[in-house]
């Protein structure tokens, strides 16, 4: 009889293991650095197209757009076609993007931008899912966990994309001849990845028919008609993610432009709070693992959740510059472990590739949907109150994660 099973652990010390892992660590810097780099523009991008709060969160619904039309289909291809070859069309979504952005920048059309914002938004959506796949393929292949490094490395090489871009604006450059040296990067870099993926033959978690002569009986855990995404795993674990994922992209997205307008800081001082949320949570990442081990992953996903909810509070209320500080610092510390946490609790269930694909899906869905909401709603309450509503989003996640620790 035909049965299915996820294939056998590769041994720890098998060469092509550390491979992987080194070549998704440079795909999830990549990322990090190229996103960070040009959010902390935003500021940049309004003025030089005359837009306002409402008019940056229209471009990133744009995002949205493409995020949202991509990722029904981004776990079927991955599953289909393979995570490499997944992760090399987001690298052609990302050259088109930034040099669309670029241009349109330059020419000051508005159309163009969101045409472009479309695009980005379906690569990164694109790239989330083969990324989480192949970093939870490489954890299996290396024999241990090593899932939130991958994720340190994203905050830290966003971190110095950010800080980058705020030296460019301190030097005057401007935001397009920036998007221009990122879809170079993007091309080269990302472009060298995808070729060392394919040839590694770095393939995703897949379900394989084997043929044991025997039937495996039906697990708790295996998914009903309709997909794992109807499954209260993946809806708990998707509604912790979905606000952590909020919370890191009203961060990454929103923490200048308040910085900006509400503590009267300049664009370049307003980019290091930014890097300040990003460097600490990259230092929550890399101590994180002993923290997991001690208390289990459903209380870490609810410390995560609280943490977070106390730091975006501090920053979007901040009396003082200082309390402002303190607070990005804080919201990093409570947004590094959540995803991390979340994808493996979904890798360590049936069906590996398609829960991993549908919890980074939401993950996605967050960071492109979530700040241009935040956008609209600042059009209507002020850019504080806006990004304080986070917290309520955070609350309903740590809710959820004391829900999850039956899976986990």
């Amino acid at each position: 009889m035909t049965t299915t099973r996820e294939p056998d652990a590769a041994p720890a010390t098998s060469p092509g293991a550390w491979r992987l892992r080194a070549l998704v660590l440079v795909a999830y810097c990549i990322n990090g650095f190229s996103l960070s780099a040009w959010n902390v523009r935003l500021p940049a991008i309004g003025d030089q197209v005359g837009l306002d709060a409402g008019g940056l969160g229209r471009f990133l619904m744009a995002n949205a757009l493409g995020t949202l039309v991509t990722i029904p289909l981004a776990g079927r291809w991955v599953q289909r076609a393979g995570a490499p070859r997944a992760y090399a069309g987001a690298t052609v979504g990302f050259v088109v993007a930034y040099a669309g952005l670029a241009l349109c920048l330059h020419i000051r059309s508005v159309t163009g931008l969101l045409v472009a914002a479309v695009v980005h938004g379906a690569a990164f959506a694109l790239t989330n899912v083969p990324q989480a796949v192949l970093g939870t393929e490489a954890e299996r292949r290396v024999g241990r966990t090593i899932l939130p490094q991958f994720h340190a490395a994203y905050s830290i090489a966003a971190a110095g994309g950010a800080a980058l871009g705020g030296l460019a604006a301190g030097v005057g450059l401007g935001p397009a001849p920036q998007l221009v040296v990122l879809a170079v990067l993007a091309a080269l870099a990302r472009g060298a990845v995808g070729v060392a993926l394919r040839t590694e033959g770095a393939l995703p978690l897949r379900v394989v028919p084997v043929d044991t002569g025997t039937p495996i009986a039906r697990s708790a855990h295996s998914p009903r008609r309709g997909g794992v995404w109807l499954e209260t795993s993946t809806l708990l674990l998707g509604t912790v993610v979905f606000g952590a994922a909020l919370s890191e992209g009203t961060a990454n997205n929103w923490m200048a432009p308040l910085a900006v307008a509400e503590l009267g800081v300049d664009e370049a001082r307003a980019a290091m709070f930014v890097s300040v949320f990003l460097v600490a949570q990259t230092v929550g990442r890399l101590a994180g693992g002993p923290l997991v081990d001690r208390l289990g992953r459903s209380t870490t996903l609810v410390a995560s959740a609280v943490v977070s909810a106390v730091g975006v509070i501090a920053v979007s209320g901040a009396p003082v510059l200082w309390v402002a500080w303190a607070g990005a610092a804080v919201w990093g510390l409570g947004a590094a472990l959540a995803v991390p946490v979340a994808v493996s609790i979904a890798a360590g269930q049936g069906r590996s590739a398609e829960r991993i694909a549908a919890v980074t899906s939401l993950s996605s869905l967050a960071n492109v949907a979530g700040p241009p909401l935040i956008g609209s709603a600042a059009d209507l309450v002020g850019l504080p109150w806006a990004i304080g509503a986070v917290a309520v989003v955070l609350v309903a996640g740590a809710v959820a994660g004391r829900a999850a620790r039956r899976f986990a």
